[in-house]
């Protein structure tokens, strides 16, 4: 049987999560052996979710005798983009698949998981007085108040209480139950038993996503159809359309990324209108996009 060997040029979490399911449709397709090249650490989640394919680690060595390099697109959707470069032409959207056994719940009453932080400014939940107020986290703390007005606890799963470059330091909300720097098992225990995980653009977005889990997702530095199905019953997006936006979907059409920048805004940098792609969305945007799920 012909082998062939995929590798994901991208290590993060999300690409993982958003491409296997097409890895493994590459496999049933074409009836070959496939190993699947992954960030190690994201093996041992999902191992047990795609036993068609054979994960293996970036410095594993095989052999094999076909070799596909896949790459983030930043014009497509995540997963679809994947897609068409193994070949398929015209596809559509699979969800993907944790296969997990969790550890016995610890919080007892009603509670939604929340994710915060992310891996460069942009991405994050900015409030428009920025690094003033950033490491108190206003907007996800009046959004945690509200919740705990409707008896629902916020509980923030993250490896940080505070992460950023200076001047932005972004916090955890004072209001949250804090959850930091857990085993990754015990932390997707506690998005499993949530009512609904509530997060960015971005890695545990996707594992929520992908256990199943109804997801809340800000993003408006990308376009609607960037991240998941938007036919999805289990999925809301808040975004706001009538101010900046998409930036991320318009790299190497309109503008060029720097991945070093971590303020990087390609048209409002270090002027008023930096990051008011999200700086626009208001606590109350949110908990009205959600009010469906309570």
């Amino acid at each position: 049987m012909k082998k062939v060997f995929i590798n994901l040029l991208s290590y993060s979490m999300g690409d993982t999560i958003a491409s296997i399911p097409y890895a493994s449709e590459y496999q049933k397709k074409h009836n070959c052996f496939v190993y699947f090249c992954i960030n190690d650490f994201h093996i041992t989640y999902l191992n047990n979710s795609y036993s068609n394919i054979t994960l293996v680690g970036k410095n594993e060595i095989v052999e094999y005798d076909e070799r596909i390099d896949i790459d983030f697109d930043f014009g497509q959707n995540i997963q679809l983009g994947y897609a068409k470069q193994l070949g398929f032409e015209n596809p559509t959207y699979i969800r993907p698949v944790i296969n997990f056994t969790p550890k016995p719940r610890t919080i007892k009453n009603k509670y939604i998981a929340m994710s915060i932080h992310s891996t460069m400014q942009l991405k994050f939940w900015n409030h428009p007085l920025g690094s003033e107020v950033q490491p108190l986290q206003p907007n996800w703390t009046e959004l945690c108040s509200m919740l705990r007005k409707k008896n629902i606890t916020p509980v923030v799963v993250e490896k940080f209480e505070t992460f950023g470059i200076p001047p932005y330091y972004n916090g955890t909300p004072s209001k949250s139950n804090k959850k930091i720097g857990l085993p990754f098992d015990e932390l997707m225990s506690i998005i499993y038993y949530s009512e609904f995980f509530i997060g960015l653009s971005s890695g545990l977005s996707w594992v929520a996503h992908a256990m199943g889990k109804k997801v809340a997702l800000i993003s408006n530095f990308t376009e609607d159809w960037n991240e998941f199905d938007l036919n999805d019953e289990d999925y809301i997006r808040i975004s706001n359309k009538t101010v900046c936006h998409g930036c991320f979907n318009k790299i190497h059409t309109v503008h060029e990324f720097n991945p070093a920048d971590w303020y990087w805004c390609p048209l409002h940098r270090d002027t008023p209108r930096q990051f008011e792609c999200h700086t626009s969305i208001t606590p109350k945007m949110v908990m009205d996009s959600i009010d469906i799920w309570l």
